[in-house]
């Protein structure tokens, strides 16, 4: 049976000549992988745009218990972006969330919570003026760590405290293996992390520090994240941003 769906494409790869894999988080269902035939031809072809990292989309949904790869007709676009398709930065910031959320969603089921930080996030974002969004894309990974059960607990942050990845917990002594956060980037990662967008730019981060949080929380995320990957598009980023 169709029904009425909403969802967020998070990425999607050639199927063959007439289809591609899509792999949308929808806000019923979770992450669903749809098979989505494309068009060449006419006016079929602005579909096929549909399939940019991060497009909010409106479908028709059948799913079918049985099948691994179920089926999405009739959608559109259900909120146009006004700048991340054409803002480089802003492009290659969607580029690198696309890559993280494909693998942290990987196996998430419904999660309305989820499915309304990403949508407010992603609003936000595309609307941010230059010079406010450069910690973006860390304080959204935090945010999207906290919908799905796996953000460190900052409750008992002090000064001069280390983040023990392992534990997810801030800590005053440093632990017997080396999976934490130093405490100068441990400090700044506990401001953005009870900070709201408007206030992240606030935290006071260098842009090799930016780097070094976004490895240090990749590598967050592969302990606590099974299969999570050493994410590609960081190079993309440090290229980009300089």
């Amino acid at each position: 049976m169709w029904i009425a769906e909403q969802g967020i494409l998070i990425g999607a790869v050639r199927h063959n000549d007439r289809s591609s894999v899509a792999r949308i988080f929808t806000r019923t269902h979770g992450m669903v992988p749809f098979i989505w035939f494309m068009s060449k031809s006419g006016r079929n072809a602005s579909r096929n745009t549909l399939l940019q990292p991060l497009t909010h989309l409106e479908f028709q949904a059948e799913y079918v218990p049985t099948e691994n790869l179920h089926h999405i007709k009739e959608a559109k676009n259900s909120l146009p972006y006004r700048e991340i398709p054409f803002n480089p930065q802003k492009s290659a910031i969607a580029l690198f969330l696309s890559e993280f959320l494909t693998h942290a969603l990987r196996s998430e089921q419904n999660n309305p919570g989820l499915y309304t930080f990403l949508t407010e996030s992603l609003r936000w974002f595309d609307n941010a003026p230059d010079g406010s969004y450069a910690n973006f894309h860390i304080a959204f990974m935090i945010g999207t760590a906290s919908h799905i059960g796996v953000c460190p607990n900052s409750d008992e942050y002090t000064p001069g405290a280390v983040l023990d990845m392992r534990d997810g917990c801030f800590t005053p002594l440093t632990p017997l293996h080396s999976d934490y956060m130093p405490a100068e980037l441990s400090y700044k990662l506990n401001l953005l992390m009870n900070s709201s967008y408007d206030e992240i730019n606030d935290a006071p981060l260098t842009g090799q520090e930016r780097v070094t949080l976004l490895n240090s929380l990749n590598n967050y995320f592969r302990l606590h994240i099974p299969a999570f990957p050493v994410l590609k598009s960081i190079e993309i980023l440090e290229t980009v941003f300089g």
